[in-house]
């Protein structure tokens, strides 16, 4: 109980209302069942998977945006503060850290080295912790690659750059038996994600083999390795496969021989890589999910895993989903759902009171991936809204959902949308010359007034100097000139986000006539305001897509 006290005093001192909440929540929780642990969920009895990750395999670099936490980046991390986080998350399953991807460990006094000035017995803390709060708690290890071990043992290693530089050899699988067995052992915890299960990065490495792989080649293979250019594809797989299945193997022996019940969980950038396909691996893991976080991915191997395997998607920066699209569509096909997002404060958090607040299009990245899986993980849509430390379904649901077209990894657009009565404000920031939105009608009709808001920025584009727009069989283009005119014609392409439409717009550009519907267009300091033409909206459609252009 003294511990619960000492975290409400810290956070009360932040004058956050959601961490308020969690640290009264915590306190209730701990009057009700004096401090005694609760029963957690059973692994093989979890129908649900809602889980996410405070990645300390990363940290934020001014240069890259992000790299290789350096060893001891996030010591400071409280885990009393971290199971609160995934409390207020609505997570069933807490993915933390058995030795992330620097080689150091989470836990104290273990096998691998612990992480330099680590402030608390971590891993074992948050697995005692999260089970009072009925949370699994799930470690991780990255297979592949391991720059402590690499530095230690060079011959063994492709040098230490931040991918798959590791070959399976004896010595490194003995290894990495003794980690997984010492952390299962000494933490509690419930299982692990086994991420990076690849093979060294040949272009990273110049196709260049150490003497280690040709060795392990021959040991697999049963003949000499033939040497880097006469290594024909269809032998490299099938040594590929082989060393893969032997480590998944160690993997295997080292989980289950700790405690019969760990839950070995599988993640995958390329689910449908031919090192994998059809491997005992899928047959065997519990937990198989796709990082990349197609759906349509997950389908094409779920004939290639076993009975016992839940399949998860993955809401992440790097794979460009739209979480607001994928975590209903994974829901629907009773997938689970996981997200992963770099620290931002030195505590090893991301401060949550501002992204529970705003609407999930007004977010981007993985603040938006947090606010939809949030939401999703209490039994919410993405229209709720947070009120006074919990969301809460709007009496009204808004006429249409908003989807950006993605920018990778650079910076997002993002929009707010306010409605009133039968008109609605659609308000989008920009920083680029072309933009793409869908608008997925969500009700019986469109608003009678659909009003485009284009916020201007010091120093981008956001002022546009053309719109277009259809319904996927008409469409509209005006250029925001002194006499601007709606030009009107027939266009066939879908009303969704793929291509641009510049020049080829409309099916026969001769054909398209000037409308009689003025153009109602209103300019300040800071905004281009365009009322989006009736007619395109007086046939109902599903949806519309509006593309502006600098």
């Amino acid at each position: 109980m003294a511990r619960i006290f000492t975290i409400l005093k810290k956070l009360m001192k932040l004058k956050r209302p959601l961490y308020l909440s969690i640290a009264a929540g915590l306190i209730a929780a701990s009057f009700v069942s004096g401090d005694s642990a609760q029963a957690r969920p059973d692994p093989s009895k979890l129908e649900n998977i809602k889980s996410y990750c405070l990645d300390f395999n990363w940290q934020p670099t001014k240069r890259r945006g992000r790299g290789f936490a350096k060893p001891g980046t996030w010591a400071n991390a409280d885990p009393a503060e971290h199971v609160a986080w995934y409390k207020a998350m609505g997570a069933n399953v807490i993915q933390t850290f058995c030795v992330s991807s620097n080689g150091y460990a989470w836990y104290k006094n273990g096998f691998v080295p612990e992480q330099p000035g680590l402030k608390h017995d971590f891993l074992p803390e948050v697995v005692k912790l999260g089970h009072k709060e009925g949370l699994l708690v799930m470690g991780y290890f990255t297979i592949g690659s391991n720059p402590k071990w690499g530095t230690d043992h060079p011959d063994q290693s492709y040098g230490t750059p931040s991918t798959y530089h590791i070959p399976y050899t004896d010595e490194y699988l003995d290894y990495l038996s003794k980690s997984i067995s010492d952390a299962v052992t000494k933490t509690g915890v419930d299982g692990f994600m086994c991420d990076w299960i690849w093979m060294p990065k040949r272009l990273s490495t110049k196709g260049k083999w150490i003497d280690s792989e040709k060795k392990l080649y021959q040991q697999l293979m049963g003949e000499p390795f033939p040497g880097e250019g006469k290594l024909s594809k269809e032998k490299d797989t099938a040594y590929s496969r082989k060393a893969i299945d032997r480590c998944w193997n160690t993997i295997k022996k080292a989980a289950k021989g700790a405690n019969p019940d760990c839950v070995i969980w599988l993640t995958s950038n390329k689910i449908n890589h031919p090192h994998v396909l059809n491997s005992e691996m899928y047959k065997e893991v519990d937990w198989l999910m796709n990082e990349a976080g197609s759906v349509a991915a997950i389908n094409k191997v779920k004939g290639m895993v076993g009975k016992q395997t839940k399949m998860i998607t993955c809401m992440a920066l790097w794979n460009g989903q739209d979480a607001a699209k994928a975590v209903p569509e994974a829901l629907d096909a009773g997938i689970g759902l996981y997200g992963f997002t770099t620290p931002t404060t030195k505590q090893g958090l991301v401060p949550l009171d501002k992204i529970f607040s705003q609407q999930v299009s007004a977010l981007s990245g993985d603040a938006k991936n947090i606010a939809v899986l949030a939401r999703a993980y209490h039994g919410n849509s993405v229209h709720s809204v947070w009120k006074e430390g919990t969301f809460v379904e709007p009496k009204v649901l808004p006429p249409f959902l908003i989807s950006l077209k993605g920018r990778g990894r650079g910076l997002q657009d993002t929009a707010t949308l306010e409605v009133e009565d039968k008109s609605a404000m659609l308000a989008i920031k920009t920083s680029y010359n072309r933009g793409k939105t869908q608008l997925t009608r969500i009700g019986d009709s469109w608003p009678e007034v659909i009003t485009l808001r284009f916020h201007k920025k010091l120093g981008t584009a956001a002022d546009p100097k053309g719109v277009m727009i259809a319904n996927g069989s008409a469409g509209a283009r005006v250029e925001l000139g002194e006499k601007p005119v709606w030009l009107t014609g027939a266009v066939a392409q879908a009303a969704d986000l793929r291509g641009n439409w510049a020049k080829t717009f409309f099916d026969d550009p001769e054909k398209a006539k000037p409308s009689s519907d003025p153009v109602k267009l209103q300019k300040s300091d800071a905004a281009v305001d365009l009322v989006v033409p009736r007619f395109l909206l007086k046939s109902n459609p599903e949806a519309i897509a509006i593309e502006w252009v600098q």
